[in-house]
Formats: C-alpha cells, structure tokens, sequence
C-alpha cells in the first residue's frame, strides 16, 4: 500500500514539472512571436514612411 502511494505521488510529481515546462516553453514562444510581430510592424511602417507609394 505504502509503494503505491509513493509510486502514485511520484507520477503526479513528475506529471506536473512536465506540465510547468510545457507551460513555460510555450509562454516563451508566444513572447518570442509577438516580440516578431512588433519588430516586423515597426519596420513595415519605417519601410512605409520611407518610401511613400506613388
């Protein structure tokens, strides 16, 4: 009984530190896109107000 118990608190353990590391990976590539975004935004518009279209 005791070594389930410990076998089932292991496998929630390492369950959520995967879950924690998925979370954080994907908070970092949405940061990593939408830093993108913004850069290729801004130098849309610097392009843009550079260069006016005829």
């Amino acid at each position: 009984m005791d070594a389930l118990v410990w076998v089932v608190f292991v496998v929630l353990f390492i369950g959520a530190a995967l879950l924690v590391k998925v979370a954080a990976a994907l908070l970092v590539v949405l940061i990593v896109l939408a830093l993108l975004l913004g850069l290729t935004l801004r130098v849309l518009r610097r392009g843009r107000a550079a260069r006016p279209p005829r």
